[in-house]
């Protein structure tokens, strides 16, 4: 490598570390909880979202892995100081109340009787992910013990708590967990066959009124199937975590580490088995009714997801092809979150009606590494130099117009989206 080519490398290495240190620095949370009577440490997504909510904190801890590894440690900590017996961990956990949250209880449908201050939902398991980032920084058996077994409580609570059909994939009972609220293909699952995400919005609402006068008991939950989703992207997201998980065992418990990587070999063999659609070539999530299970066949970019798995090649060159079609996910700025040729299709992006045709940059940051991982480094490369020229325009923002790039009613300076970054530093080592 010539000194000209080192030097431009280790500007804009150091320029894209301060950016994105700065942001995650600024929504920094620290303090004495009066709710929870604990002392916490975490990064909230931005300004407005003042609350830890839990795939969001994986994320961070992953870019703070590259630059504050102490950091990144407290945030998992603080996430899992919660953790309950059984090994759940919450989506939302509230350590302090502000007015508004007083004022305007919207969290009041989604906590349990005995637990005011977090909610009764999961989100996508980064975690597993995020412990390996950290492992990788460290190598500290001793600060990362405690850590890695609550982490390991909280993947074998999925597999015991939230797969009713024993079938190996996760079942998620709200479209909240699923980190996409109003993904379209949780339209169909509530009944609202056109679309109308103010209507889905409404139908949310009713879902978690019902729930909440349950008390969230599971068993209850699932009997009524209101909904019950295998959703692709967070089964896909389960079998990374576990596959992280595992390795990062193998230092601390040899027999754990190997039931880790047979849960996450039986995950992965269910989604390649029971989430392909031969006649469409891409995976869809599937609904439970009933003794049925049903696809739900609108093509997102969850449906994209096991790209990051070992999947057969075939299976591999469809994705990359949907990817790379200007016709399904190739936008000038891509991936948008749900395929353009959709009747469900649009952006939406100067409402709140989320994950409507979108783009955003965590759901970048799988992709690529599925197109990295597949040998479609060209592709890999030209979704960076997309995804970086989104940041340089506009910022770190929580999603973007996929033919404009313009973020219109997102949040600005979104922690998550400062894996942009780890993406364009990778490609930069690559030159």
């Amino acid at each position: 490598m010539s000194r000209k080519n080192l030097e431009f490398k280790c500007f804009y290495n150091e320029k894209i570390r301060i950016f994105s240190e700065e942001l995650l620095e600024s929504n920094r949370k620290q303090g004495f909880s009066r709710n929870l009577k604990m002392f916490y440490g975490y990064t909230s997504p931005d300004s407005v979202h003042f609350h830890q909510w839990f795939w969001d904190s994986c994320f961070h801890a992953i870019v703070l892995s590259q630059f504050d590894p102490s950091f990144a440690i407290r945030e998992l900590n603080t996430l899992f100081s919660v953790q309950e017996e059984d090994g759940f961990v919450p989506h939302i956990i509230l350590w302090k109340w502000r007015i508004v949250d007083l004022l305007k209880p919207w969290w009041y449908r989604e906590v349990k009787s005995k637990s005011l201050f977090y909610t009764a939902e999961i989100q996508p398991p980064v975690a597993g992910m995020s412990l390996g980032y950290i492992y990788n920084r460290l190598r500290n058996k001793e600060v990362l013990e405690s850590l890695v077994d609550s982490v390991y409580r909280f993947y074998i609570y999925l597999s015991k708590h939230r797969d009713p059909d024993n079938d190996g994939l996760i079942s998620i009972i709200t479209p909240l967990e699923s980190g996409m609220d109003m993904l379209p293909i949780y339209d169909n699952v509530l009944g609202n066959p056109d679309h109308d995400p103010m209507y889905q919005k409404r139908l949310i609402r009713q879902m978690l009124t019902f729930y909440k006068s349950i008390d969230w008991n599971l068993e209850r939950v699932f009997e009524a199937q209101v909904f019950d989703v295998e959703d692709v992207a967070f089964n896909t997201i389960y079998v990374l975590g576990l596959k992280e998980l595992s390795r990062v065992l193998r230092r601390y418990d040899r027999a754990r580490s190997e039931e880790i990587s047979s849960l996450a070999r039986r995950v992965e063999r269910a989604i390649i088995n029971k989430m392909w659609d031969s006649d469409d070539g891409i995976f869809y999530s599937l609904m439970s009714r009933g003794n049925k299970e049903v696809m739900l066949r609108i093509k997102t970019v969850s449906s994209l997801f096991p790209l990051l798995l070992d999947i057969p090649e075939y299976m591999v060159s469809s994705l990359v092809s949907y990817i790379k079609s200007k016709r399904h996910f190739w936008s000038e700025w891509p991936i948008p979150s749900v395929s353009m040729d959709e009747r469900s299709f649009g952006p939406l992006t100067e409402t709140r009606f989320l994950w409507r045709g979108t783009t955003w940059i965590n759901t970048n940051w799988f992709i690529w590494q599925g197109l990295r991982k597949s040998g479609e480094i060209h592709l890999a490369n030209e979704l960076v130099k997309r995804t970086w020229g989104l940041i340089e325009k506009y910022g770190f923002c929580e999603f973007y117009d996929p033919f404009k790039g313009f973020p219109g009613g997102a949040m600005r300076d979104f922690g998550w989206s400062t894996l942009g970054s780890l993406m364009f530093v990778e490609e930069l080592s690559n030159l």
